[in-house]
């Protein structure tokens, strides 16, 4: 069997109906982009340095793209090598590409000051995101059936998704596990706003009814962001993701420790979270300079 029959099979039966769509057309996308050395050799043909030349391709690439490329080729190869198509894994002898430590980018003090000096609907929806640190499919699932304004929570179960037909309501959410976010003052009194001017029930951020779709969210935040950048011509534009990652950032900031801010994020592995421990470095300055021994 050649290796793109194979990657076919694979894909239907690992892939379709198992993963996220996102994630299969991430798969798709590495497997024209960047396997195309291989498409064509027999599975029992492929040696290291054909997978070393597949890696190759991702060349200027991020770390994360090059080793996303190497490991599910990895894995579409093990596979092969469980149903008998191969007596080896020729991808077992090709290192990783090194794992590139990035750490989250964030809004500083006078960028969330520039960002949000208007009260609008969008300031609104993007300063509740701030506050709550909610991924951009949970916000946009949010209904009023989900906060609790007497106890101060946020239930996060569910999110919404691309598929193949269209934006749909699952749910779970990305860790596939609903969590209970306590709501600070300021959070409710976002809300209350919201409430006011915005929406009374059903979805927080709705359009004819139904939530706004993910493609209309980034929409709406270039607009937002641009028409704050006209008045505030130094605001550097971050993606509207950074919004969670101030949220954590500035948690860590204020004395939260990684396993409450792992809990707030919703992350199955706190490995995820440790990313913003680089962003507590400050803090880390001001403690060594007040340490002494007596």
């Amino acid at each position: 069997m050649i290796f793109k029959d194979w990657f076919k099979d694979y894909f239907n039966a690992y892939c379709v109906d198992v993963i996220t769509y996102v994630k299969q057309q991430d798969y798709m996308y590495i497997y024209k982009k960047h396997y195309y050395p291989i498409a064509d050799m027999e599975l029992a043909e492929i040696k290291p340095i054909d997978i070393q030349r597949c890696i190759k391709t991702t060349k200027g690439y991020c770390s994360q793209r090059q080793r996303d490329t190497f490991f599910l080729l990895r894995r579409v190869l093990q596979e092969a090598l469980y149903n008998g198509y191969i007596d080896k894994n020729p991808a077992e002898y090709i290192k990783p590409p090194k794992r590139e430590k990035k750490f989250a980018d964030t809004f500083d003090k006078q960028q969330i000051e520039w960002l949000f000096d208007s009260d609008t609907s969008l300031s609104r929806m993007f300063l509740l995101e701030l506050w709550t640190g909610l991924r951009r499919g949970e916000l946009l699932a949010l209904t009023w059936d989900n906060i609790d304004i007497d106890r101060k929570t946020i239930r996060v179960c569910q999110t919404l998704v691309r598929t193949a037909n269209g934006d749909e309501i699952i749910n779970t959410t990305k860790s596939r596990c609903e969590r209970l976010v306590p709501l600070s003052d300021n959070a409710l009194e976002i809300l209350s706003r919201i409430r006011a001017n915005d929406s009374t029930e059903g979805f927080l951020f709705a359009k004819d009814g139904k939530p706004i779709s993910l493609r209309n969210y980034n929409r709406l935040y270039h607009k937002y962001f641009k028409q704050q950048q006209d008045k505030h011509p130094d605001l550097k534009y971050l993606s509207p993701h950074k919004l969670r990652h101030s949220f954590a950032t500035y948690m860590l900031y204020c004395g939260a420790d990684i396993e409450t801010l792992r809990a707030l994020l919703g992350h199955a592995d706190i490995s995820t979270t440790q990313r913003y421990i680089h962003s507590n470095f400050q803090q880390m300055q001001s403690a060594v300079q007040k340490l002494h021994f007596v």
